[in-house]
């Protein structure tokens, strides 16, 4: 009775803190900031292994830029290694099912006969995108982070659990403005 006792605690234990779904993941910028207004840089990310907690699929990889960012340009778009059918999109925004809000990012079109579904993939995922550093005079913030959806959270899958990944940090920093240095004002 005990052992069974401790298989069920195991079990539930387990379960109840096994709410996230990515295994493995990190990111990179090039160049290292600091970064000034009209600074080019080009960000990459990748999901190694995605956990298919409750047959939880990859739906979308959202990125999260501060205000100081500008011209967001897709570069490499994630690849589905799987047998699902479909594709990745670029997108500025969406509305899922679940009235989740979502945008900018790459979001999985599954053309077969569950639209809504994500890919069957568990990774990699390599993806890169292109920011410039507007154009300003104050230290505006240039945070990027990315999201990744699983479709239970979009609302394309509803098997127990969801994942609860948080936002994956990149760059933290600010927009590093130049004084301006003006001459001596002679008056006569």
């Amino acid at each position: 009775m005990k052992k069974l006792l401790f298989i069920l605690l195991l079990f539930f234990g387990l379960n109840a803190n096994s709410q996230t779904c990515i295994l493995n993941h990190n990111g990179w910028i090039i160049p290292a900031g600091p970064y000034r207004p009209g600074d080019i840089v080009v960000v990459g990310y990748t999901l190694y292994n995605w956990n298919q907690l409750n047959l939880n699929w990859v739906k979308a990889f959202q990125i999260n830029l501060g205000p100081g960012w500008s011209n967001l340009q897709p570069l490499i778009t994630p690849v589905n290694a799987s047998t699902q059918t479909g594709y990745w999109l670029w997108d500025i925004q969406h509305t899922f099912p679940s009235g989740l809000n979502f945008g900018p990012g790459w979001r999985f079109i599954n053309t077969g006969i569950f639209p809504e579904w994500g890919s069957s993939s568990t990774g990699p995922f390599h993806m890169r995108f292109q920011l410039t550093v507007g154009p300003t005079c104050t230290p505006d913030n240039l945070s990027i982070s990315m999201n990744v959806f699983g479709d239970c959270l979009t609302g394309g899958w509803n098997n127990g659990v969801c994942c609860s990944d948080p936002a994956y940090n990149i760059y933290n920093g600010n927009v590093q403005i130049i004084p301006i240095i003006t001459s001596n004002i002679n008056h006569y």
